[in-house]
């Protein structure tokens, strides 16, 4: 403890360790600074343990994979200026994919600040929290990028976002303490952590007159559904509709005859999801890269369910629109209260159809078996995280996942160099993880390989070298520009390896699955241009 801190009054920082203890936080992501000690000072028994990565970025990353794969809150610290500044980019992919992580950052010293504005402090700035405000979740129209200046207003708001990060529609926040509050003795009233939602009555008239006469509805089920997936298969069979996800949502309904594992990309997919009367879309906002930037033939009717379905209706004009935080409640509801349909489409045969024709296409063939010996080979209960990467766009959007939030794909902001610190997060939960990364994204965090050693994380790193940036080299190819600066130097991987003492495995498409069935943690390398999947908006005029 510091700054005089006891038992019975632990510092500001302990206490919002205590508070990320009774919210189930059981590991954060940081990395110390002169500004941001009192965290460490306050570790103990019944507190975070934080894992120490060996930059910023990654702990806003690893909070991420981990938030997604569990659904809740995960927490990077981090230190003043810099420290805090280096977060933004993995803190914006959180942000606008709804992932729940909580960036704690020190500030600089209250005490020591002008009373005009900056006068030269260690990492100052005039107003830290403004660097995240535009991307935090939005509550009530205010942003949740809070910078305080006393302990008990710190205790509270990371109370208060706790709470409401959580809530339906999840986003990321910003919490801002002064580096002499967090070391300070906390005198004030420890706040109770609420943790569930708030009732929302449900009134199902306008989606039932949509429904009414319409015989071939088809489910669309976002990244706002993947906790609801039994509600979702019930509803479905009840209406014999097809389900397609979203690319946060796969996994939901695995079980289901009526799931399709195909992205709406492929032309059967389109062709089924046109034949339909109606759409009724549960938790998404039907964003551009799920839809081809919305030049997908739409059904007639579209019944939208949503927390806040205000971005849904900038993309879609709806029929009828229920507003509800829990999407499970509302599809039993209709289950409830609207007839049952005879079956429409034979999804089954349309699966098989589809991978059967990737299987010897081409373009496809090579993508859909590196997809298929992931598929065999790595197990139900372990994670995979993919990168903005050729390799990983086949694997984010075709791999048939066995359950929701086993897959993690950075498709909302897009930032390359996701996939290697994302991965930290659900493998420092104990999941088995597989990184799945391109040779270029993943040198963005060549650095977090002693992370992963140091930590003795379950951890396999599958890096498919096509010598650059091969997505960005297709995408000149495309649109006949020159190629330049997409051919990239890459180390001796297997030297890389040995420099940190992971094991290293050099395979080919064929043999994948044998280097995965080892389960061994440690790089596992392909060397291959794969021919980028049809979920890339560079063919999605074909």
């Amino acid at each position: 403890m510091s700054n005089n801190a006891t038992p019975s009054h632990p510092t500001v920082a302990g206490v919002i360790l205590d508070l990320l203890w009774e919210a189930d936080v059981r590991v954060t992501f940081g990395i110390p600074g002169v500004h941001n000690l009192a965290f460490w000072d306050a570790l103990g028994p019944q507190r975070p343990t934080i894992l120490g990565v060996r930059h910023e970025q990654a702990t806003a990353y690893a909070a991420d994979g981990l938030a997604r794969t569990t659904g809740n809150i995960a927490v990077a610290l981090t230190t003043t200026g810099p420290g805090a500044a280096n977060t933004l980019g993995a803190f914006g992919e959180a942000a606008i994919s709804g992932s729940p992580i909580f960036v704690i950052s020190s500030e600089a010293p209250i005490g020591k600040r002008g009373t005009d504005g900056s006068r030269g402090l260690l990492h100052e700035m005039d107003d830290q929290a403004a660097l995240f405000a535009p991307l935090a979740k939005k509550l009530n129209g205010v942003s949740m990028a809070v910078s305080v200046t006393d302990g008990v207003t710190a205790v509270d708001v990371a109370a208060e976002m706790i709470r409401d990060l959580l809530r339906a529609p999840a986003g990321a926040g910003y919490l801002g303490i002064p580096a002499d509050v967090l070391g300070q003795p906390f005198t004030g009233t420890r706040p109770t952590l609420e943790r569930g939602q708030e009732f929302i009555s449900l009134d199902l008239r306008a989606a039932k007159a949509a429904l009414e006469g319409s015989e071939k509805i088809v489910i669309w089920a976002g990244g706002g559904s993947v906790d609801q997936s039994e509600a979702i298969t019930t509803l479905s069979a009840h209406w014999n509709a097809p389900i397609i996800t979203s690319f946060a949502a796969k996994g939901v309904s695995a079980d289901s005859d009526l799931i399709v594992t195909a992205p709406i990309h492929e032309p059967e997919v389109e062709e089924l999801f046109g034949q339909a009367d109606v759409l009724v879309v549960l938790g998404s906002q039907l964003d551009g890269m799920n839809t081809k930037n919305w030049t997908i033939k739409w059904p007639a009717k579209i019944v939208i369910v949503d927390a806040d379905p205000t971005m849904t209706m900038r993309n879609v004009d709806p029929t009828a629109v229920v507003v509800h935080n829990n999407i499970g409640q509302v599809a039993n509801g209709l289950v409830a209260q609207t007839p049952a349909r005879t079956s429409w489409a034979d999804v089954s045969q349309l699966n098989t159809t589809v991978r059967a024709r990737l299987r010897v296409g081409e373009k496809s063939k090579r993508g859909i078996a590196l997809v298929e010996a992931i598929e065999q080979h790595w197990p139900a209960d372990g994670t995979i995280v993919c990168d903005m990467s050729v390799c990983g766009y086949w694997t984010g959007v075709y791999a048939v996942q066995p359950r929701p939030r086993r897959i993690v794909y950075p498709v909302g902001w897009g930032t390359l160099g996701f996939g290697l610190p994302a991965a930290i997060g659900p493998a420092a939960n104990g999941s088995p993880t597989l990184a799945v990364c391109g040779d270029g994204g993943v040198a963005f965090a060549l650095g977090e390989l002693a992370t992963i050693v140091q930590e003795n994380l379950p951890y396999t790193l599958l890096i498919v070298d096509d010598g650059g940036y091969g997505m960005l080299r297709f995408d000149q190819i495309v649109m006949g520009h020159p190629e330049r600066g997409v051919d990239l130097v890459s180390p001796d991987w297997a030297v890389l390896a040995q420099a940190f003492g992971l094991s290293f495995t050099e395979t080919t498409v064929e043999d994948l699955g044998d280097a995965l069935s080892l389960k061994q943690p440690g790089i596992i390398l392909i060397r291959e241009k794969l021919y980028p999947p049809k979920s890339t908006s560079p063919r999605w005029t074909e």
